[in-house]
């Protein structure tokens, strides 16, 4: 099994723990939103494993997506290349888990339009996996997460 490379924090519900690294977490903060700024937001790459699911890297934004105070929309061409260069550098295993990006809020909470983008993003990516994550970075280093299923969108808690 690999070593996850740093620690970070670590959020779990009834049935999935989720590790995201020291790495991640500090792309996150670097690009916490302030008042009156536009979202930020990227993909988050990781592995998965019996046990846990770890998110090892985040992208961050490029000039080819569009944001807004209160919305962000990821550039599709410079992310997949991100995920098949990731994918192929590591012999398979570093595979793609979701989106994250920001909200200027202290106690982040998806908007239907962000779980209406994950699940759109979960029934038209081919992938070997059955769910992918969402993450909501908020100030103050809080951050909201949510594992989305066929069956909906169901959150994480820190741990």
């Amino acid at each position: 099994m690999r070593k996850f490379k740093n620690s970070g924090i670590e959020f779990s519900n009834s049935t999935t723990t989720l590790k995201i690294s020291l790495t991640a977490i500090e792309k996150f903060r670097k690009y916490e939103q302030r008042e009156g700024y536009n979202e930020s937001g990227g993909i988050l790459l990781g592995y998965v494993t019996k046990n846990c699911d770890y998110i090892q890297e985040v992208t961050i934004p490029n000039k080819y997506d569009s944001k807004g105070l209160t919305f962000f929309i990821r550039s599709k061409e410079p992310a997949q290349k991100k995920i098949n260069k990731s994918w192929k550098i590591s012999k398979g295993s570093l595979i793609y888990l979701g989106e994250w990006h920001t909200h200027y809020e202290n106690n982040p909470k998806p908007s239907r339009d962000d779980v209406n983008m994950i699940k759109r993003a979960l029934k038209n990516t081919e992938m070997e996996i059955d769910f992918l994550y969402l993450i909501i970075s908020g100030v103050n280093n809080t951050y909201w997460v949510g594992r989305c299923t066929a069956k909906g969108v169901k959150s994480l808690q820190e741990i």
